[in-house]
């Protein structure tokens, strides 16, 4: 396993994260690791790990030109029988965004690359966000420029990968510079609904937005407020979210602030009706100098992962040295157990992934740190001890 010190990807562009895309690391279900990001070529990449990332094959481009915003879903992320990892990149050549998928279960095929949204001029500020639906819709988020275009966009399940996309459906995204956007699969009884986790930098209020499908309309019902934002230059993403498909709910997470005294790392639990946060926060009442958020389900035990940057005494200074912690919770978020010390570099630390869902039977699951500091760099670092695998082969592990 990659540690600081060796990095993963050299010279990747700060786009990854400054163009408010989410993004994550894919688990497929024999192990192998993606990370999809852009290079500095401004070129959208993936590297594969077949031995739970202790190495890395070489980059394999997704699409050639100037990338400003990357986001990806896996459909197995949405209870989809499928291995496609779905791409969403905006670039400001053409200014538009372009959709393309990896089969993971394929010998990596690309699909052809489609349009999304046509556009006229990318520039700073903006969101990217792509979901599947539980039916098989595929659905996209993208603000080029702070709002002024883009919109909310529907992939027909007939359609994917190579089809058309709709044209433009009803958007509730007010698209300001700092607004996040954060796509996921809905529980309703119609399964092509989707949700959206949006920060609405204006009023410093972390909401919910239900899209219903059939009615092509959107239901909002607050989540929190008082949630000062960051922007994607400084820190990205402060807010995460995983998909329990076992009980047909999203946990969600997200920093009340970004270094700052008092901040809490705050956890919810939503489903198709109701939005409940859980008894105990995951870091209550910061000392200061903490920020960015990966949440991760470990799908074997039930487990629910909290990768945080910034240690809770303060002890470290956020914008120049800080390490990545982590925090466990056996119990859906009742309780959660004791900070543990994950790095061993600090650093500026920009972006932080995890695999949103992932089994712990294949050894460690990663943590993909994006350090920013002359030049970027990533790195793998364990997070677990292997667990131990029966073989009922002689001499296979």
């Amino acid at each position: 396993m990659q540690l600081p010190g060796d990095p993963l990807l050299t010279l990747a562009n700060t786009a990854t994260y400054t163009g408010a895309g989410i993004t994550n690391i894919v688990q497929t279900l024999t192990g192998v690791l993606y990370w999809v990001y852009i290079d500095g070529n401004s070129d959208v990449v993936y590297r594969k790990s077949t031995d739970g990332g202790r190495t890395w094959a070489q980059a394999t481009v997704v699409f050639a030109g100037t990338a400003t915003a990357l986001a990806i879903w896996y459909d197995r992320w949405s209870g989809i029988a499928s291995c496609l990892n779905d791409t969403a990149s905006t670039e400001s050549v053409t200014d538009d965004t372009l959709y393309r998928t990896i089969d993971t279960e394929s010998a990596d095929a690309l699909s052809t690359q489609t349009s999304i949204f046509a556009g006229l001029t990318t520039a700073a500020g903006g969101a990217l966000s792509i979901t599947r639906a539980r039916g098989g819709n595929v659905y996209c988020a993208t603000m080029i420029d702070a709002g002024a275009e883009g919109g909310f966009f529907r992939l027909p399940n007939a359609n994917v990968p190579n089809g058309a996309w709709d044209a433009a459906l009803t958007t509730v995204f007010e698209g300001a510079t700092s607004d996040q956007v954060l796509l996921l699969p809905g529980w309703n009884a119609d399964n092509q609904d989707v949700m959206c986790v949006f920060w609405d930098a204006s009023v410093e209020e972390l909401s919910l937005k239900r899209y219903d499908d059939s009615a092509n309309s959107w239901a909002e019902t607050s989540i929190a407020t008082g949630m000062t934002d960051t922007t994607a230059a400084n820190s990205f993403r402060n807010m995460d979210a995983f998909c329990d498909l076992d009980n047909s709910r999203n946990v969600v997470a997200a920093w009340s602030a970004t270094d700052a005294a008092n901040a809490d790392l705050r956890c919810w639990v939503v489903n198709d009706t109701t939005i409940t946060e859980t008894s105990t926060n995951i870091v209550l009442n910061s000392t200061d100098d903490q920020g960015l958020l990966a949440l991760s389900l470990d799908i074997l035990t039930g487990d629910w992962y909290a990768f945080y940057a910034g240690k809770s005494d303060g002890s470290e200074t956020w914008g120049t040295a800080t390490n990545i912690y982590f925090k466990v919770s056996t119990d859906d978020g009742a309780t959660w157990g004791a900070e543990t010390l994950l790095s061993n570099l600090a650093s500026l630390t920009k972006l932080l992934n995890t695999p949103p869902r992932f089994s712990s039977a294949f050894g460690t699951p990663p943590c993909a740190i994006y350090y920013w500091g002359g030049i970027s760099s990533a790195y793998v670092i364990p997070v677990l001890p292997p667990r131990p695998r029966t073989s009922y082969q002689a001499g296979v592990v």
